[in-house]
């Protein structure tokens, strides 16, 4: 992120937070994650300084009265190995809310109802869920949308989102619209989540995503958890994919594993897709840290139809704060 956008951000964080001084909060949140990769690609080994998934946020809140809370988040991923991909201000999760007794209304980009994946055992670099379908937005993920979000009711959390496709010309008379729903329940050891997301085809026809995710906590500590993603594209057979996830983290050192299978990988018949997904890490600061500093190290394998197998290996430190 370059000098310009840095001070973007904290010329809009000042005026945010003389917006919300009188009756609210506005702060920075975010982590950095930053360490030394190993990789095989295609029989090729490369060493290489790399980022995990560093971002900072811009966080607000206020009580504008009548039982009314407004809400703001900036959200930028940032590089730290100055490898651009999306450099731009507010590149991520970036909207402004209303909440009330009749739930939340959100406004912006990154809201998708279907989710990022409901627990993929909090690994950082690989962070592998279920193989996904073509939905480009799934209902906001990757463009404008709005989205509702209905008050918790005895741990039963709905939500649906829409976006609309923008892209409707005189050659191509039908938009890209999209929607997603979801519903997450969680109650004690137990947890699930039920998503749908579609998307029409500017040629005709719809794609459909279906999730279904289950976790459970049989100790303290100890959480186990499968997640089921069916993809349906116009054209070819269903693409299934499921994973498998594991993490054990009693106190300050923490151990996790997935596993993610794919078949009819990417609409064709008899295609795979196969990951394999190791990490371990060591908390250095305490629960009650403002920086909560951690060293990691993960392992990924990567292998598809019968290309060659990838591997990668990835070892830092992890700052939250």
């Amino acid at each position: 992120m370059n000098k310009k956008h840095i001070a973007l951000l904290v010329a809009t964080s000042l005026m945010a937070g003389h917006a919300f001084a009188l009756d609210g909060d506005i702060r920075f949140t975010g982590k950095v994650e930053v360490g030394m990769a190993s990789k095989k690609e295609n029989g090729i080994s490369n060493r290489a300084v790399e980022d995990g998934g560093s971002e900072l946020n811009v966080v607000g809140s206020a009580d504008i009265g009548n039982g009314l809370k407004a809400l703001l988040q900036v959200n930028t991923d940032i590089k730290l190995d100055n490898n651009k991909g999306t450099d731009h201000f507010a590149n991520g999760d970036t909207f402004v809310g209303l909440q009330g007794e009749f739930g939340t209304v959100k406004l912006g980009r990154g809201i998708n109802a279907y989710g990022d994946g409901y627990f993929k055992a909090n690994l950082y670099a690989y962070d592998v869920g279920p193989d996904r379908g073509d939905i480009i937005s799934g209902g906001g993920s990757s463009r404008g949308a709005f989205k509702y979000e209905a008050p918790n009711l005895n741990g039963l959390a709905l939500s649906f989102s829409y976006s609309p496709g923008e892209d409707k010309t005189t050659t191509q008379p039908r938009a890209t619209d999209a929607w997603a729903a979801s519903g997450t329940y969680e109650q004690g050891m137990f947890g699930t989540r039920l998503s749908f997301g579609q998307q029409k085809v500017a040629a005709g026809g719809t794609l459909k995503d279906t999730l279904l995710a289950l976790k459970v906590v049989p100790v303290a500590g100890l959480t186990l958890a499968t997640e089921l993603n069916n993809s349906k594209n116009v054209k070819g057979p269903t693409q299934k994919s499921v994973g498998v996830y594991a993490e054990y983290k009693p106190q300050r050192v923490g151990v996790r594993a997935g596993y993610v299978s794919t078949t009819d990988f990417g609409y064709v018949s008899g295609g795979k897709h196969k990951v394999t997904l190791l990490g371990a890490d060591y908390d250095l600061s305490g629960k009650d840290s403002r920086f909560q500093t951690s060293l990691f190290a993960e392992y990924k394998s990567d292998k598809k139809n019968n290309g060659k197998r990838d591997n990668y290996l990835f070892g830092g430190v992890h700052i939250g704060f």
